[in-house]
C-alpha cells in the first residue's frame, strides 16, 4: 500500500484543479459552430481573428484541462489501494457518495432546468431546449444523457472505477507498458463504450500511484523542466492554431492537439512551483478551491442558454469575442456564490450534491 501523499502535493493538486475548472469553463464557452470540440477540429470560418482567439485558448492552450483530471481521479484512487476483493469493495463504497450521488442528483436537477425553461416564452423556442426536453415518461433519460454534459466526467470516472482491479493489474504486471496500446487508443479517437482519453489519462495516474512515481513530482526545483514544457506547451498550441485554421489537415491537427495536451499537463504542473504558488494563499483561491464542484456541475446548462439567449442570427464576430470574455468571467462566481449560499443555509444538501467535497 502506498504511503499518504504530502501536503504539500495535495495543495498542489487542489490549486491546479482550480486553474484547470477554469480553464474547462473556457474550453466550453467556445461559440462558433455547434460549440463541440473535438482534437481534430478546424475552425469553422477560416481566418477569422475572434474565432481563432477563442480556438487558441478553448482547443489549444486549455487542452490540458479535462485530461488532468482524469490524471488526477487515477492518482487519488490507486494511491491507498489494496489489491483484494475487500479492498476493492471498500474503494467501490467510498467512491458511491463522492461520484454517483451528485451524478444523480445534478443530472436530474439539469432534467427538471429544462422541463421547467420549456414552459417560459423566452425560453421554450431555444435550441438547447428543444435538443434536450423529452417528455416525463421518458425522464429516465435525464441520467443517461444529462442537459449538464459535462457529467460524461463524472460517468466515464465510474465506470474506469469500476474496472480498477483489471486496469491495477494491467498497470503493475506490465509494468506499465499497457500504457502504449491505451495511448494508441488515445491517439486516434477510438472510443466505445469507455472514453479512450479517460482510459488513457486515468491509467496514467495509476501508474504514479502504484510505482510511487509521484515522489518525483514534488521536487521545486525543476526550473529547467517548467520553462522547458511551457515553451513547448505554448509553441505547440500556436502550431495547432495555425493548422486548423489554414490547412485543415486533421489528421496533423489530432497529432498537434495530442502534442498540446501532454505539453500543457506538464507545463501546468511543473508551473506551479514557480509562478502559480503565489497565489496558494490568496483568498480567492481558498474560496474557489472550497466550491470548485459547483462550478463544474452548474457552468453547463448555463452557458448555453446564455449564449443562445444573448445570439441574433445575424451576430457579429465582436458580440462572439465579448460573450466568450465576459460569460466565463461572470457565470464562476455565480456558481460560486451560489455554492456558498447553499452550504450556508442548507449543509446537508451541499454535501449531497458535491459528494461531501470541502463540507
Amino acid at each position: 500500500m502506498s504511503k499518504p501523499i504530502s501536503k504539500y502535493l495535495s495543495r498542489k493538486i487542489k490549486f491546479v484543479s482550480v486553474f484547470a475548472m477554469f480553464a474547462i469553463v473556457f474550453v466550453n464557452s467556445y461559440n462558433y459552430g455547434n460549440g463541440t470540440l473535438m482534437p481534430y477540429s478546424t475552425t469553422k470560418t477560416g481566418v477569422n481573428p475572434a474565432e481563432m482567439f477563442e480556438f487558441f485558448f478553448s482547443n489549444c492552450l486549455f487542452a490540458f484541462a479535462v485530461p488532468i483530471f482524469f490524471i488526477f481521479s487515477g492518482f487519488l484512487f490507486f494511491i491507498k489501494y489494496e489489491n483484494s476483493v475487500q479492498g476493492y469493495f471498500r474503494k467501490i463504497q467510498r467512491r458511491i457518495f463522492p461520484l454517483l450521488v451528485p451524478y444523480v442528483i445534478w443530472a436530474i436537477l439539469s432534467g427538471i432546468a429544462i422541463i421547467l425553461l420549456s414552459y417560459y416564452e423566452n425560453f421554450k423556442d431555444l435550441k438547447f431546449i428543444k435538443d434536450n426536453l423529452v417528455g416525463l415518461d421518458r425522464f429516465y433519460v435525464y441520467l443517461i444523457n444529462p442537459p449538464a454534459y459535462q457529467l460524461w466526467f463524472l460517468r466515464q470516472v465510474m465506470l474506469l472505477v469500476v474496472l480498477a482491479p483489471i486496469i491495477y493489474l494491467l498497470v503493475k504486471y506490465t509494468k506499465a507498458f499497457i500504457l502504449m496500446p491505451f495511448c494508441a487508443l488515445w491517439f486516434f479517437n477510438i472510443d466505445y463504450i469507455i472514453n479512450s482519453q479517460a482510459l488513457f489519462y486515468f491509467s496514467v495516474g495509476a501508474s504514479f500511484a502504484i510505482f510511487g512515481k509521484w515522489r518525483n513530482f514534488t521536487k521545486r526545483d525543476n526550473r529547467i523542466q517548467a520553462g522547458f514544457f511551457s515553451t513547448l506547451w505554448v509553441i505547440f498550441s500556436f502550431w495547432n492554431l495555425f493548422l486548423a485554421s489554414f490547412t485543415k489537415e486533421t489528421i496533423a491537427i489530432n497529432f498537434v492537439h495530442k502534442l498540446t495536451e501532454v505539453a500543457g499537463i506538464a507545463g501546468m504542473w511543473l508551473l506551479f512551483d514557480h509562478i502559480v504558488k503565489l497565489m496558494v494563499n490568496k483568498k480567492f483561491f481558498l474560496l474557489a478551491s472550497a466550491h470548485l464542484f459547483f462550478v463544474y456541475a452548474l457552468h453547463e446548462p448555463l452557458l448555453s442558454i446564455s449564449y443562445q439567449l444573448a445570439f441574433l442570427p445575424d451576430s457579429s464576430d465582436s458580440s462572439h469575442f465579448v460573450l466568450y470574455i465576459c460569460l466565463p468571467i461572470s457565470i464562476i462566481p455565480i456558481c460560486l456564490i451560489i455554492s456558498m449560499v447553499v452550504r450556508k443555509l442548507l449543509r446537508p444538501v451541499h454535501k449531497l450534491m458535491t459528494g461531501g467535497r470541502n463540507n
